[in-house]
């Protein structure tokens, strides 16, 4: 059956071929799903029983870039100095952060059920390769109408924010703390010692000259992350849930046509009505995500 398998000159995975060089739709309608293709193709790659550690699997592309060697150091030594004691790694993320801010983007597609029922682009890689050679998302996003969104997130309160804007850049960004931050604050009540820390990734426009300032101008800290790290901000769980209740959605209720409005208030709405104690628990994991940044010497905790 191994012959059956074609690989690629460059880098040694097979391409998605089958026998007789069919084509993803053909490999569907074959195993019934893609799933199933990947089960097949990587039963014949790894060989039952083999141990094979090259093995393969036919996972979902990631559009991410790459992890450079001083952004993996970075991360290791952020996750050391916060993980000095338990006490003070539980505290941190629980007590001493008001709120974890981040801004997300939707495509709008006129037929939701067309777009969740299409299948994912998919590439073969290792299990966990993800974590090594992947980190950060890309700002290149496809043609087509967006809906962006800034949202924040607290401790024992849900989502306190949800607004969504047109562009980012620093004078926008300057305005949106001098406008939202005092309120989120107060919505994520009072934290330990009275402080006013927040969290959120280092876009620069979130980081320049104007964001600074207006920061010092309402008297609150930026936690500083390393700049590849979705995985030491908990609220990229909750746009990953957002994503996926958005497209079980669009199935569930057969949406086949929406105007961008309709788009608009499905993922406000959505947004808004996410669990908190599902949030709570994305908070409560990141004391066991900085251990495994430790033990994985500052590479990515999730594929």
């Amino acid at each position: 059956m191994r012959e059956m398998l074609a690989k690629n000159e460059d880098c040694d995975r097979p391409k998605y071929e089958g026998v007789s060089g069919n084509t993803c739709e053909e490999e569907r309608e074959r195993f019934g799903s893609i799933e199933e293709a990947s089960s097949f193709w990587k039963e014949l790659w790894e060989g039952e029983g083999s141990g094979n550690s090259q093995a393969v699997w036919l996972e979902e592309a990631r559009k991410k870039g790459l992890l450079r060697e001083l952004d993996r150091k970075l991360r290791l030594q952020f996750a050391k100095e916060v993980n000095q004691s338990e006490n003070s790694c539980t505290g941190l993320w629980m007590h001493d952060v008001a709120f974890y801010l981040d801004g997300v983007s939707f495509i709008f597609k006129s037929n939701p059920l067309s777009g969740a029922m299409a299948p994912k682009a998919r590439v073969w890689r290792k299990k966990g390769e993800g974590l090594i050679i992947t980190a950060k998302g890309s700002k290149d996003l496809a043609g087509g109408k967006w809906l962006h969104v800034m949202v924040a997130i607290a401790y024992n309160k849900g989502v306190i924010l949800c607004e969504p804007y047109d562009k980012m850049n620093g004078k926008f960004f300057a305005s949106f703390i001098r406008q939202h931050f005092s309120l989120c604050f107060g919505r994520a009540g009072p934290k330990r010692d009275g402080k006013r820390l927040f969290l959120m990734d280092n876009d620069p426009s979130q980081i320049s000259k104007e964001a600074e300032n207006a920061l010092t101008d309402i008297e609150c800290e930026l936690l500083r992350i390393p700049p590849p790290s979705p995985d030491i901000n908990p609220i990229e769980n909750v746009f990953h849930l957002v994503k996926n209740l958005l497209e079980s959605e669009a199935i569930q209720e057969n949406i086949t046509c929406e105007t961008f409005e309709q788009f608009k208030t499905r993922v406000l709405r959505t947004i808004e009505n996410v669990d908190p104690t599902i949030i709570d628990k994305a908070i409560d994991s990141m004391p066991q995500h900085i251990r495994l940044i430790i033990k994985g010497k500052g590479y990515r905790t999730k594929d």
